[in-house]
């Protein structure tokens, strides 16, 4: 810490500073001159084991395809470098892929495979009801055409595309080339999170019915256009499959009337 820049600030001001510098950076930050020794360990441990254990808890499978060393020397790194924009601590691990965003030197399939982890995190705590109070608001049917009227999704509802195939990866298995992967996440009426792996075709369907006041009919036959098919109709029976199975699976509630 650089004490000339905070000569101006009052000495309980610096002490703080020279404090929290030292419990991210001990190697290089000095501890505080009257602060024991002992006592500056227990701050030091407790903080970094809290994060550590926040940020593992998250990413378990990319703690194991890095390895423990470096793990550990990503965390440190994390605590020290990094300057979050929250203060609430469960939106740690969202700090943490921020930090990923910035370094160089990480197999490049990582941040991806660490979005995909913290997604479920993000998908099992989302609270819904802002959403599913404006989706009652706008009168959802369970019964009428999915080609006709606009599906309505289910509120925790996430769609990801990503260059490799994150949910294949393990220490075992270590992506070398990009595979472009589309998936789908979402919440089901027992609160239990999950994936669904989708075709380029579906994850555009959805993509493209998220707009407003999109009906599959529409959707469906811009994805024939899209793709130049000499048969539209091949097209669109295709896709009211996939809608229905959709909503067998609860990931489509039903459609939106107004």
């Amino acid at each position: 810490m650089n004490k000339m820049l905070y000569a101006h600030l009052a000495s309980f001001q610096r002490y703080q500073l020279e404090f929290t510098a030292h419990i991210r950076d001990p190697l290089h930050q000095p501890r505080p001159s009257n602060v024991p020794v002992k006592r500056m360990a227990v701050y030091k441990e407790i903080v970094f084991n809290n994060l550590f254990e926040s940020i593992s808890a998250c990413f378990p499978v990319a703690q194991k395809v890095l390895g423990k060393r470096a793990w550990l020397n990503l965390t440190r790194g994390f605590l020290r470098e990094h300057s979050a924009n929250t203060p609430i601590f469960r939106e740690i691990p969202e700090e943490f892929l921020a930090y990923l965003n910035t370094q160089a030197n990480l197999p490049l399939y990582l941040s991806s495979l660490c979005h995909y982890e913290w997604v479920e995190l993000f998908v099992a705590s989302m609270d819904t009801t802002s959403v599913e109070l404006g989706m009652h608001i706008r009168e959802i049917n369970t019964a009428n055409d999915l080609l006709e009227f606009q599906p309505a999704f289910t509120a925790s509802l996430q769609i990801l595309n990503y260059d490799y195939a994150v949910q294949k990866i393990s220490p075992r298995h270590k992506p070398k080339e990009k595979v472009s992967t589309q998936l789908l996440i979402y919440r089901d009426v027992d609160f239990a999170v999950k994936f669904v792996e989708l075709n380029p075709v579906t994850y555009r369907l959805i993509e493209l019915l998220q707009q407003q006041s999109t009906t599959g009919l529409q959707a469906l036959s811009k994805i024939a256009d899209e793709l130049a098919h000499p048969q539209p109709e091949i097209i669109i029976q295709f896709g009211l499959t996939i809608l229905q199975d959709l909503k067998t699976q609860g990931i489509i509630t039903g459609v939106i009337m107004n």
